[in-house]
């Protein structure tokens, strides 16, 4: 009786091994599978498109819309205008929507949409959130939100410092990294 049982038990085994080895090769054609969609898609995605680092000034001034004030900060809603200098000496126009809030203690801070406009017609949207002394140096992000012709497409962030000396105007140095499916020349072109 012992040795039908293990004739049986043999039988099993075989079996469940057989069924083992047929599930761990339909896990490994799997997932095969899964890397080479990976590694293809991965071609095409604009994660992998090679980052631009560019760097430029803006000199602006605004005009105030409309203040709310409290007892703890001022909200001032303006629109700033003005333009940008890039690294090679060329320039684009930038307007933005902004709101300014000052604190007692003297802090600034300001958030908003800035557009920049290039001769060759093409346009950034970035979002810009920035904070520090009222009348020193501001320091934040610059993101960017879309883009048209050369930076259609774009991606990617950067650094903000400014400084207010009169009222409402603005000089700012900004550092970003960046790339767009329709760059086909240098940032600074």
């Amino acid at each position: 009786m012992m040795a039908n049982e293990d004739r049986t038990n043999a039988g099993m085994n075989s079996s469940a091994q057989r069924h083992a080895t047929g599930v761990k090769r339909f896990g490994m054609l799997g997932c095969a599978g899964i890397l080479l969609a990976l590694c293809f898609a991965n071609r095409f995605s604009p994660a992998q498109t090679s980052m631009e680092v560019s760097r430029w000034r803006e000199f602006s001034s605004a005009k105030r819309i409309s203040q709310v004030g409290g007892k703890i900060a001022g909200l001032h809603s303006i629109d700033r205008s003005g333009y940008i200098v890039l690294g090679d000496g060329g320039f684009a126009q930038l307007s933005s929507s902004m709101v300014h809030t000052d604190s007692p203690e003297g802090k600034a801070f300001y958030q908003g949409f800035t557009m920049y406009d290039f001769p060759d017609g093409s346009s950034i949207l970035a979002k810009v959130d920035v904070s520090g002394d009222h009348h020193g140096k501001q320091v934040g992000t610059i993101t960017f939100v879309a883009g048209t012709g050369r930076f259609k497409g774009i991606t990617g962030r950067g650094t903000i410092t400014s400084w207010m000396p009169a009222e409402w105007d603005m000089y700012a140095e900004i550092e970003a990294s960046f790339s767009a499916a329709g760059r086909q020349v240098s940032p600074e072109r």
